[in-house]
Order: C-alpha cells, then structure tokens, then sequence
C-alpha cells in the first residue's frame, strides 16, 4: 500500500510539474511581442497586380515587426504610399498574430478606382482660370475635344493615353508610361509625343499683361515635340529621372517682326534638344492634399545640345523647392515652402522666359505675368480642419467606384512673398513688378474631395493694395 501511494504520488506531482511547464509556456507566448510576417494575402486587386503593391509597402515577408511597437506604424505608412499611388480609393490593413509560432499574417484589402476615363476637354489659353474670366471669358480663346486615358494599364500601374484638342490651341499626341522596367522595380520610362497649332500667340508682355498677335486664316506658331523620360526609384520616396526631348517650334514672320527677340537671334523656328536631371525626395503623407510631411526636389535643365544645325539656342537654369507641412494643435495645420530658380549666363530669348504667373505665383498677383530670369517664391498657409475628413456612401448608386465620396474642409490663412530679377524689362514695357520684392495675404476655404480633387476658394490682397476672388483647383502648393 505504501509504495502504491508513492508511485501515485509521483506520477501526480510529475504531471503537475509538467502542466505547470506547459502554462507557464503559454504565459511566455502571450508576453512575445515580435513577430515574423509570415504571409502577406492580398485582396480586392481585381486589375492591379500583386507586386504593383507589394513594391509599396514598408515589410516584406520574413520582417519582424513589434505587435506593441512598429507594426502601426508600418501599416499606417504603407496605407498611405498605396493611396498615393492613385490606384485605390480605399486602403485596409489589417494582421492576425501567431502566439504560438510567433508568426503574424498581413491582411491588404484595396478597394480599385475607376481606371479609364475618356474625358471632354475644355481649357482656356491664359495664364489661369482667374484672368480667362476677368477677360471677358472669350470662348474665342478656349480649347476643347477629347482625351482617352487609362491608368493602371495591364494592372501594372502603367498609363497610356491620347488627346485631340481643337479651338485656340489644337493639339494631337500620346503618352505610354511604364514605371517599372526591371525585376527590381527601380527603372521606369514614359514617351511621349505631341503636335500643337495655333491661330493666336502671345509674343511680350506690357504692363504684366501678355499681348496677342492673332490671324484668323492661318495657324501662326506650330510645335512638334517628342521626348523620353527615364526614372530610377530607389526605395518608396526617392526618384531620380532623365529626360531627353526634341522640340522643332515656328511661328509666322509677323510674330517675328513683332518680337525680335522672340526666339533666338531673330529667327522665326526653333529646333533644338532639351536634356534635363531631377531628383525628387517625397514623404508627404498624401499627395493631393498634404498635412504631414515633406518634399524636396532639384532640376537642372539645358535647352540647346548643339546636335542640330543651326541649333543656337543656349539656355541652362537650376531650380529647386522644398515644403513642409505639420500639425500644430487640435485640427490647426500649417504649411510652407520656399521655390526658386537661377538662370546665369546671357539674357535668353522671350520664350525662355516665364517666371511667375504660369504654374508658380504668388497669391494676389494671379492677373499678373512677371517675366524674368531669376525668382524665388515663398508660402505658408495656416489651416483649421472645418470637416475632417468623412467617407459618404450612396448605396443606391450601382458603380462601386462611384458611390463613395471622400469629402474634407479647411478654412485658414495664407501669406505669400516673392522676388523677380529681370534683366530685360523696359520703360516703354512698362513691366515694373520685376526687381521688386511682391508680397500677398488673405483667407480661403479648400475642399478636398473626390478622386484627389481639390478646389480652392481664396480672397487675396497683395501689396499693391489689389483685392480679388480667385478660384484655383489642387493644393496651394
């Protein structure tokens, strides 16, 4: 009996011990906070490949990541390099830990855009929206026709289009981009090829105004240009590209005799090379609308080869920007950055010209176009987030691409500043806005909303003592 109740005993106290083993095991699990991306599963990609958003995610199968840790932050970050590549209206990440194997899988759930629009086309031939319509909103200077294109082509982001503008500027051509070239995902290439004609053409500028010089019957300025872009992006926010274009550019001898110095050397056709470098480091935390982040970039561009015969033009400039946007309080933002552009060497012909008022202004000077070699432009913007931003369901609408609206406000405050230096102006052009340092403020509302889209309602005063309402479409800079 003894011995039964011994041998009892100790089989007893080993299981105990071995339970206790077994729990304490299962303790230790739970206190595990690193694991392995074992597998990554992908769904909704109904046309994107599987690598197409692979290449933008910050892990990979086989990184460790810290469930208390870096793990959000590593989804919250691929979320946004997804939408950024706008290819996705909807980004979901989601994962489900291992205990036991210490092992987690990534759940990517996209939800696609619409990828080919065909779309009307109507622009105006000004330096904006804002002057087009000061001007009387003349049809007469409006372009319209059509324009195909599809993005995310073959589910391998890449974008083929074609375009067929008729009225003030009539234009015919294409695009094919394929970003991603070798098996590493880093090279990319786009061409492009286009044919413009017009009836109408802008050969000076008086009193920061350009002036037009138009003949009913012929198309006074032609332009056939084709060009090749290749790009190297090394990780996700880096991008390096190279291009090479060809540009064969005439206008009618009229517009000559109007505007000696309107090409080079009084010449009535251009035909030259165009070799041009930029590097691009982007961390913003969305492209259309940013409120977090940075971006810097540089260019260097060289118009003029000497290729050609006869190619005399000579033209190089550098220019470069950098912006930054962050959080100061509970819905208040700001943003500010700070462009410039350096063109040494002799005074280029007219056409090489454009400095502010085409693309890059200072807000309060939108009616304005100030020639010039060298400028630099600054802004800043104080935001308040009126609406933060809200996802709108319409269920009875039967497109799954269209029925969900993303909509954002913000209202706030903006001031800008900028500097021209123009070594061409004269007394009878009367251009004195050049050499002088130029300055705006005011208040706006954005709306941010579907598809990236972005529209800006903003009252400027500029330090001439000009106020004006000017409505602008995508961010302020």
């Amino acid at each position: 009996m003894f011995f039964r109740n011994l041998l009892v005993a100790c089989l007893l106290t080993v299981m105990c011990i071995r339970a206790f083993a077994q729990d304490t095991t299962a303790y230790e699990k739970l206190l595990i906070t690193n694991y392995a991306v074992d597998t990554i599963i992908i769904t909704g990609n109904k046309t994107t490949k599987p690598f197409i958003i692979l290449r933008e995610l910050t892990f990979t199968e086989g990184d460790t990541l810290s469930i208390t840790g870096n793990v959000q932050e590593a989804i919250a970050q691929s979320c946004k390099n997804l939408l950024n590549t706008s290819l996705f209206n909807f980004v979901t990440i989601t994962y489900a830990p291992d205990l036991y194997e210490a092992k987690m899988v990534m759940n990517i759930n996209v939800k696609e855009r619409w990828y080919t629009w065909p779309a009307p086309i109507f622009d105006v031939m000004e330096p904006n929206l804002n002057t087009w319509w000061r001007n009387g909103h003349n049809l007469d200077r409006a372009s319209y026709g059509g324009s195909i294109t599809r993005y995310n082509f073959r589910g391998r982001r890449e974008t083929i289009s074609a375009i067929a503008r008729f009225g003030y500027s009539q234009q015919f051509g294409g695009q094919y981009s394929i970003p991603f070239l070798n098996k590493k995902r880093t090279l990319g290439i786009t061409v492009t090829g286009l044919y413009t004609q017009n009836h109408e053409v802008f050969y000076a500028t008086q009193d920061h105004l350009l002036v037009y010089y138009k003949d009913e019957d012929h198309h006074i300025r032609k332009e056939v240009s084709a060009s090749a872009k290749l790009s190297y992006r090394r990780g996700i926010y880096q991008r390096n590209t190279l291009e090479v274009k060809f540009t064969d550019l005439s206008v009618f001898d009229t517009v000559v005799g109007l505007a000696p110095d309107y090409f080079a050397a009084g010449s009535d056709r251009m035909r030259y090379f165009t070799l041009s470098y930029q590097f691009v480091r982007d961390y913003r935390d969305a492209r259309a609308y940013p409120l977090h982040g940075y971006l810097c970039d540089f260019e260097i561009t060289r118009h003029g080869l000497a290729i050609l015969p006869g190619e005399d033009i000579n033209v190089t400039f550098f220019a470069a920007s950098v912006r930054k946007w962050f959080q100061v309080g509970n819905r208040i933002f700001c943003g500010a950055m700070v462009r410039g552009r350096l063109l040494p060497g002799p005074t280029p012909p007219f056409y090489h010209q454009r400095a502010l008022g085409f693309g890059t202004y200072v807000r309060g000077f939108e009616y304005y176009v100030i020639d010039g070699q060298n400028y630099v432009v600054a802004k800043s913007a104080f935001r308040y987030q009126l609406l933060k931003p809200r996802v709108f369901k319409f269920k009875w609408f039967p497109l799954e691409k269209f029925n969900t609206l993303h909509l954002a406000l913000y209202t706030g405050l903006f001031v800008d500043a900028g500097y021209v230096q123009d070594k061409a102006s004269t007394v009878i052009d009367n251009n004195n806005l050049g050499n002088s340092w130029l300055s705006g403020y005011g208040a706006g509302l954005d709306i941010v909303t579907y598809y990236d889209m972005t529209c800006r309602f903003e009252y400027a005063i500029n330090n001439l003592g000009e106020g004006g309402f000017y409505v602008h479409i995508g961010a302020p800079f």
